[in-house]
């Protein structure tokens, strides 16, 4: 969504013009600037006294009084001030003359950059724009308010109550059988081992991302509003997609309460797309990718850093400049001063949940500064040393014409690079601007400068302390003998405890060294297909792949009672074989120890079962539970996982064979 700045116009009190003024006020024609658009009665709104909004044509809203709205709506381009304040007079109850119109609109309309100067251009160039540090800027359109609004048709139906009510429970119920199938943590193993199906996985969040903001437009539009472009900008330092929904302030609190939920209902539609695709494909990358989506709506919903949870919260207290409201909230709660107007101004609800908004936000944020200050030197080495090797991996991987892993790197690159720059920028700006308000209040108060640089440069001794900048004082360094007293400081004696000769013992015969428990390397890999006697079955089990299985990926379609036999070069006696398999579960799989490796279905009876599991998938590791030797170890499949409609297939990524077997004579 698209971030929006506001400001309270209120005008009070009697002004006292000179005659002449009077008469040349009367005869000024104010004019507005071209796209400045009155938005009505806030609804749902939670101040005390009615709130009215204008856009201007920056697409930014501001709060008018009723007032201001009032002098607003009679400015037309030809109405002179006199006839604004005959108008608004009638409207307002009470007597507006020419020069209250007058001060209202160079002291309260100008300001806000609503009003016109002679060239047409805005009054007051300030006005305009948003300075704070959390603000969306650079903004550029990808899709122009046209298209956005014929993609917003095309989705409107989606949030009719049946299909949300539908979509919701479907999207509920493949997550329930995601995670009770225990399909998470194996998809993300099998993505990381692919670079290439990585870039996929992010391809397809970033994808998510864009129909994030589809869902805000439709939803502004299925509710009566016109939404606005949808375009990218930099949200402090990071790259990040808007859509400009300001419009849905002329709808109700629920209508802009679904504006605001209609991103994350959207990547709910995609995460709940991705989990059919899957079921209809068997492509496990698309698993990884459901649960990047999932984390997407969870950061959205956090009601800070103006994600849509923030949205969220504002509109269903009424109150949509929570940001500018912190520190006036702050300073209501000193003891002995006066309530701001701005949080006095507030409802009772909306006022008691911005000052719980405030009491979490402000130590939740201040807490994450002041680890990350503290932590500086240890971040930043870590930074540099993560940098580091990143940039050697992008080297070496594109070097070896290893494109997707080099792409994969260069992101992990950005990705480490844009956090730690986004970081460094906000502590910068917020440092600079707490100096500026510290030198602003000691210059209105003279008495508070020795106190705040005495306090200022014990936090900046302290800090460089803790950070281990300062020279450390050897503390046991022995004190010198004073001269006055002849005081002589020794160190205790240390009395070493005498030696006795052991008694001397028979000599034992040297014991036979034994076996320990460690990794064994297999010599050989093969298919092991038994079907039917040796012949008749041509064993063609991706032999040539087999191999592979000992230290990278293989991939082959294994029939039901299908295996691979490994060959240890020696008889040995497992203690646990660490198999990496497919991400998806479903496999009964046994291990075997035998000393025939023939492919045959007479060579079965010949191998020791010593473990065994079902529905396994990813890394599993298997414990021996029984002991028996042999020189073959028999990886034996009886269940084959699904593998999409109608196909099934085992994959073996790694094995990590440890047990026990004699040394080997040169």
């Amino acid at each position: 969504m698209v971030s929006v700045s506001h400001g309270y116009g209120v005008a009070s009190g009697e002004v006292t013009i000179p005659d002449w003024r009077i008469f040349k006020a009367r005869e000024r024609v104010p004019r507005l600037i071209p796209g400045v658009e009155s938005f009505g009665e806030y609804q749902g709104s939670g101040l005390t006294d009615a709130t009215y909004l204008v856009r201007n044509p920056g697409g930014q809203v501001v709060q008018v009084s009723r007032l201001l709205h009032l002098v607003l709506s009679g400015i037309d381009g030809h109405r002179t001030v006199g006839d604004i304040a005959a108008r608004v007079t009638a409207a307002f109850g009470k007597t507006v003359s020419s020069g209250n119109v007058e001060y209202l609109l160079d002291n309260k309309l100008a300001p806000l950059g609503l009003l016109a100067g002679a060239d047409g251009a805005a009054e007051s160039a300030a006005a305009g724009q948003d300075q704070a540090i959390l603000a969306l800027k650079l903004r550029r359109t990808l899709v122009p308010a046209g298209g956005v609004q014929r993609l917003a048709w095309l989705f409107r139906p989606l949030f009719s109550p049946a299909v949300v009510v539908a979509a919701l429970g479907s999207l509920t119920a493949s997550d329930i059988w995601l995670i009770r199938g225990r399909r998470l943590e194996p998809a993300f193993r099998y993505v990381l081992l692919h670079p290439l199906l990585l870039l996929l996985v992010l391809g397809l969040a970033v994808l998510s991302m864009l129909f994030h903001e589809c869902g805000h437009a439709a939803a502004c539009r299925y509710g009566g509003a016109r939404p606005g472009v949808i375009g990218m900008g930099i949200y402090v330092i990071w790259p990040a997609f808007f859509t400009n929904v300001t419009d849905a302030y002329r709808l109700g609190r629920a209508g802009r309460i679904r504006t605001d939920l209609g991103g994350v209902y959207f990547n709910a539609i995609f995460a709940l797309a991705l989990t059919l695709t899957y079921l209809a494909t068997g492509c496990t990358p698309l698993i990884a990718a459901v649960v990047l989506v999932h984390m997407e709506i969870v950061q959205q919903l956090l009601p800070s850093l103006r994600f849509d949870g923030y949205f969220i919260l504002a509109d269903m207290i009424g109150v949509p400049d929570l940001f500018l409201r912190i520190v006036p909230t702050l300073r209501s709660m000193i003891p002995g001063q006066p309530a701001d107007p701005r949080v006095q101004g507030l409802k009772r609800a909306a006022r008691v949940t911005l000052t719980a908004w405030v009491l979490v936000m402000v130590p939740l944020i201040a807490a994450e500064l002041a680890v990350i200050v503290l932590n500086a030197p240890s971040m930043a080495r870590t930074f540099a040393r993560s940098l580091l090797v990143q940039a050697a991996a992008v080297t070496a991987q594109f070097g070896r014409g290893e494109i997707a892993a080099g792409l994969v790197s260069v992101l992990s690159v950005v990705l480490l690079v844009l956090p730690t720059a986004g970081l460094s920028y906000i502590l910068l700006v917020t440092g600079y601007r707490a100096g500026r308000s510290l030198v602003a209040v000691n210059r209105r108060r003279p008495v508070l400068r020795l106190p705040s640089a005495a306090i200022g440069l014990a936090l900046a001794i302290a800090l460089v302390a803790h950070w281990g900048f300062l020279p450390r004082i050897n503390s046991q360094a022995m004190p010198r003998a004073s001269a006055a007293s002849n005081a002589t400081v020794r160190q205790p004696a240390r009395v070493q405890a005498p030696v006795l000769p052991r008694p001397s013992r028979p000599a034992r015969p040297a014991a036979r060294p034994a076996l320990r428990i460690r990794v064994l390397t297999p010599v050989s890999a093969s298919g092991f297909d038994p079907l039917a006697s040796p012949g008749s079955d041509p064993s063609d089990e991706n032999d040539a792949l087999a191999q592979d299985a000992l230290g990278s990926p293989f991939f082959g379609g294994l029939k039901t009672g299908s295996g691979l036999i490994l060959d240890m070069g020696r008889r040995v006696r497992l203690s646990s074989v660490t198999v990496t398999f497919g991400p998806v579960p479903g496999a009964d799989v046994a291990i075997e120890v035998g000393d025939n490796d023939t492919l045959a279905a007479a060579a079965l009876p010949a191998f020791t079962t010593v473990a065994a599991a079902d529905g396994v998938g990813g890394t599993h590791t298997f414990t021996a539970a029984r002991s028996a030797r042999g020189r073959y170890v028999l990886i034996w499949f009886t269940k084959l996982p699904p593998a999409g409609l109608g196909k099934f297939q085992a994959e073996i990524f790694d094995v990590s064979i440890r047990g026990r077997a004699p040394a080997v004579r040169e």
